[in-house]
């Protein structure tokens, strides 16, 4: 009994298995128009600052201080009219796309309302309450903490390109330093007709703080 069981299933996993096959033995795939595949451009770079905040929060409603509470706020960012495009031949189009930002070196945090309220108390060295009363705030102003921001990429195309780090940038979307200039291949993965070279572009990212 076990066993017809087992014959059953296997019949059964083998008869999908060569459907399938057939199925995709039949398969036609439609060549991306130019305007697709060779898309590999951003609409701006944005960094933001982050700033996890223990015990320095009190909720009102609740008369209690708030054990953990992370906000993040953009600092500064380039757009696209703003890149500096330099020559460099052993690059992809023989071009290098600068993307130059300066941002902020302060950040201005907020609470989710006024329920929630920064205490002056709570912090040390530099740092200013925004409005305060009674010590207390709903913004807080701290120095940007300038070896952990956040970069973040914004492709024209996010379902055609992908983004790949080049030599030991980071990771874009977590906090990381960018105290000097980084590169990202923007690669455009699109199914491509024949003879076609795939598309992509190299970006460096300097960083500038204002004074």
């Amino acid at each position: 009994m076990i066993l017809n069981k087992i014959r059953a299933g296997f019949i059964l996993a083998f008869t999908f298995f060569l459907t399938l096959s057939s199925c995709e033995s039949g398969l036609t795939y439609t060549e991306a128009p130019e305007s697709t595949y060779s898309e590999v451009g951003i609409s701006k770079f944005s960094f933001k600052s982050r700033e996890l905040f223990k015990e320095k929060i009190f909720a009102v409603n609740w008369n209690k201080w708030v054990p953990e509470y992370m906000n993040d706020q953009y600092i500064g960012e380039t757009l696209v009219a703003d890149l500096v495009i330099e020559e460099d031949a052993n690059l992809p189009e023989g071009k290098l796309y600068v993307i130059n930002v300066e941002l902020n070196n302060h950040a201005t945090y907020k609470t989710s309302n006024k329920g929630y309220l920064f205490d002056g108390s709570k912090f040390t060295g530099s740092f200013e309450l925004i409005s305060p009363s009674d010590n207390r705030s709903e913004e807080v102003k701290l120095p940007v903490r300038k070896n952990e921001i956040i970069g973040e990429m914004y492709l024209v195309s996010t379902v055609h390109c992908i983004v790949e780090p080049q030599g030991d940038a980071p990771k874009l979307g977590i906090p990381a330093d960018f105290s000097k200039p980084h590169r990202y291949l923007v690669k455009n993965v699109s199914y491509l007709p024949k003879g076609v070279e795939r598309f992509t572009r190299m970006y460096e990212v300097r960083v500038t703080f204002k004074p």
